[in-house]
């Protein structure tokens, strides 16, 4: 191990801007192993790519393993809620194609078409109360929350308890917390947790036309027994974060991108045309995912390194997404750049299954800030935070003036 990849330390020093980091590594150690977070790391696009391409080899059973262990005062907090169950997202082959499946269904892009109007509407709604200040909490933040609400069937009044829960499920051993904070974290997720098993009971009792009763429907037909219920509620959970969080980071960075590329913003307000464009140049330069795990199921050789059997392998998005073999001038945001393949959203069997929705919310909210404002600022003295997360990137806060 040299001090090189010894000194990686993705929640501390390269938080803020590790693609300088990202970029000696794809040059000179593509795949090292990292003391911090007891894996191999993968920084090339195409070792990235053949992980991906690979699910026998590289199982997703610990994609959203914890950095660290939790503390014991999160754990007994968790102790409080379900027991973990594999869901689609930590889950492989026929166990992932069943847990997938109804959310594939429902999330197409007919339903993404005919939601579109309701997103815009909610968009123009938030836009026009917004009058400067943090658009994270006033903008980038409701907006996925209040659609995944919508396509779920969560009431408006459990909308917040579902939007704090599901942040704080995935900051759970991803973020550095405190030992307070990280169980009142645990405290939020097993809410969540509550609040979705009483849809999951009312929707087995009477379904609706929404995504929880596709759910029920699919993994827990006939009788709600406990199992059953911890499991549908494993994977409801799980899917909501990775629906509204994601999305929130993708306008965050898309905002926080623009503001140290004004005129990329200029170009866009004067070439609306371009917004899908620049939400895939965004998904790619700043990827709202940066990170996920895998774990090595048997013995592989990648980047010239022997991955032992049983090792984890964290595949670094970010990088990849920067890889200057793949990417022509790779560290240049670009609303022109022609649109390739990206890890913006991962790749493969578990591809976000929102994607489509994400895009769609993330095109429409860039079209309307444009016109609300068209002259991008920072607030003076309030600098961007950044959340301190490893599976997850965007900004915590970010002020402008209105």
């Amino acid at each position: 191990m040299t001090e090189f990849a010894e000194s990686f330390d993705p929640l501390g020093a390269h938080l803020h801007d590790p693609y300088p980091f990202y970029a000696e590594a794809r040059r000179t150690e593509p795949v090292f192993w990292s003391p911090r977070l007891r894996a191999w790391v993968v920084t090339r696009f195409a070792d990235v790519d053949a992980i991906l391409k690979d699910p026998a080899g590289f199982s997703s059973s610990n994609s959203l393993r914890p950095v660290r262990d939790l503390y014991p005062a999160t754990l007994a907090a968790l102790a409080d809620g379900y027991p973990p169950t594999p869901d689609h997202i930590t889950s492989d082959g026929d166990v992932h194609r069943r847990f997938r499946a109804p959310y594939a269904k429902r999330l197409t892009l007919a339903t993404v078409k005919t939601l579109e109007p309701d997103i815009r509407a909610r968009a123009a709604a938030l836009v026009r109360t917004y009058t400067g200040g943090d658009v994270v909490a006033g903008f980038a933040s409701p907006l996925p929350a209040h659609t995944a609400a919508l396509v779920f069937g969560i009431a408006t009044a459990d909308v917040e308890t579902a939007r704090r829960g599901s942040e704080a499920l995935f900051s759970l051993g991803s973020a550095d917390l405190t030992e307070d904070g990280e169980a009142a974290a645990a405290r939020d997720a097993v809410a969540l947790q509550r609040l979705i098993a009483g849809y999951v009971r009312q929707r087995h009792a009477d379904p609706k036309d929404d995504l929880i009763s596709d759910v029920v429907a699919a993994l827990a037909p006939g009788e709600l027994t406990f199992d059953r219920e911890a499991e549908v509620v494993q994977t409801l959970c799980s899917t909501l974060g990775a629906g509204h969080i994601t999305t929130t980071d993708t306008i965050g960075n898309a905002l926080r991108v623009f503001l140290r590329h004004p005129d990329q913003w200029d170009l866009l307000r004067r070439r609306p045309d371009l917004g899908s464009n620049a939400v895939e140049e965004v998904l790619r330069f700043e990827s709202p995912v940066p990170t996920i795990f895998r774990r090595a199921t048997r013995a592989a050789s990648l980047g010239g390194v022997e991955i032992p059997a049983d090792a984890d392998v964290l595949l670094v998005f970010a990088s990849a997404n920067r890889d200057e073999g793949r990417y022509p001038d790779p560290d240049r945001f670009d609303v022109t750049r022609t649109p390739s393949r990206h890890f913006g959203f991962g790749a493969g069997p578990h591809t976000c299954v929102g994607a489509p929705m994400a895009r769609v919310q993330a095109r429409v909210a860039l079209g309307l800030l444009l016109e609300r404002l068209p002259e991008l600022r920072p607030t003076p003295g309030r600098p961007v935070t950044l959340k301190t997360t490893l599976n997850v990137r965007g900004p915590r806060t970010l002020h402008l003036s209105g």
